[in-house]
């Protein structure tokens, strides 16, 4: 189940994906059901100390907008927007969903101010259709770029070159089986995934988050975003659809569409 919100704003700062966790959360605030999906998915407490829920979440998320790239080669920390803004969420749980769209249309969210930079007004809810997958392999494009890294937190980019992709593909099989299996109750991958580069093109993303309940910070990752083929246990196909692939999905990374 997806949906995308329109919003009309002048300007997103380079560490835009923050400012749409941060709409997220606060959508969910609007309800009590909300605010129960709010603690069970970022929140747990240890000693009396709550702390950040780094279990995978049920969702991904995309924005995608068009700007004035003149602007942005003397301002590179400023998008100037020329188009409405497009926020894509994509969920395996459709209650979640449906949560967070009644959170989004609440007129007690809006105006949504985040820290006097950025200013939503309520905006225009589109539902979309998902397509059934039946087939073993699809071709996938992405909607917002996507992140593998190993365990070292070095970035990993489908390059057909020498044994880059033998761990690149190592990777994601494992990323991608601990995702299903903290969202599936326990049940990661029924088969291995193979995935095939089409049109892929390497991406650096600024984004602020904080680490270890810390103050936010700057961060820089290399990730990739394009069209490619994965191919795999349908029902495995299907919630990695819904779900997105890699790292950081709740955070704006590596939300799909099928081709």
């Amino acid at each position: 189940m997806r949906f995308k919100v329109l919003y009309k704003i002048d300007k997103l700062p380079i560490y835009y994906r923050s400012i749409f966790m941060s709409l997220i959360k606060e959508s969910l605030k609007t309800s009590e059901l909300g605010r129960n999906y709010l603690k069970e998915l970022f929140e747990y407490k240890e000693d009396d100390v709550i702390k950040t829920n780094k279990s995978p979440k049920p969702f991904s998320f995309a924005v995608r907008f068009s700007f004035d790239k003149e602007k942005f080669k003397t301002e590179k920390d400023t998008f100037y927007l020329n188009s409405p803004v497009e926020f894509y969420v994509s969920s395996i749980d459709p209650a979640f969903l449906i949560t967070l769209y009644n959170g989004l249309i609440n007129s007690n969210l809006y105006p949504f101010d985040y820290n006097n930079e950025v200013r939503f007004n309520k905006g225009r809810v589109i539902f979309l259709n998902e397509k059934k997958i039946i087939e073993e392999t699809v071709r996938f494009r992405t909607l917002s770029p996507i992140l593998i890294e190993d365990k070292e937190g070095s970035p990993l980019l489908p390059v057909l070159e020498g044994n880059n992709i033998e761990i690149f593909q190592r990777e994601i099989n494992y990323i991608t089986d601990s995702i299903l299996r903290g969202v599936r109750g326990g049940i990661g991958l029924k088969r291995e995934l193979k995935f095939a580069p089409i049109t892929i093109r390497k991406e650096v993303v600024k984004h602020k988050i904080r680490e270890k309940n810390e103050v936010e910070k700057l961060y820089t990752f290399t990730c990739f975003s394009g069209t490619f083929e994965l191919s795999g246990e349908p029902d495995d196909l299907e919630s990695i659809y819904k779900l997105g692939i890699g790292l950081r999905r709740a955070q704006g990374f590596g939300m799909v569409e099928v081709v």
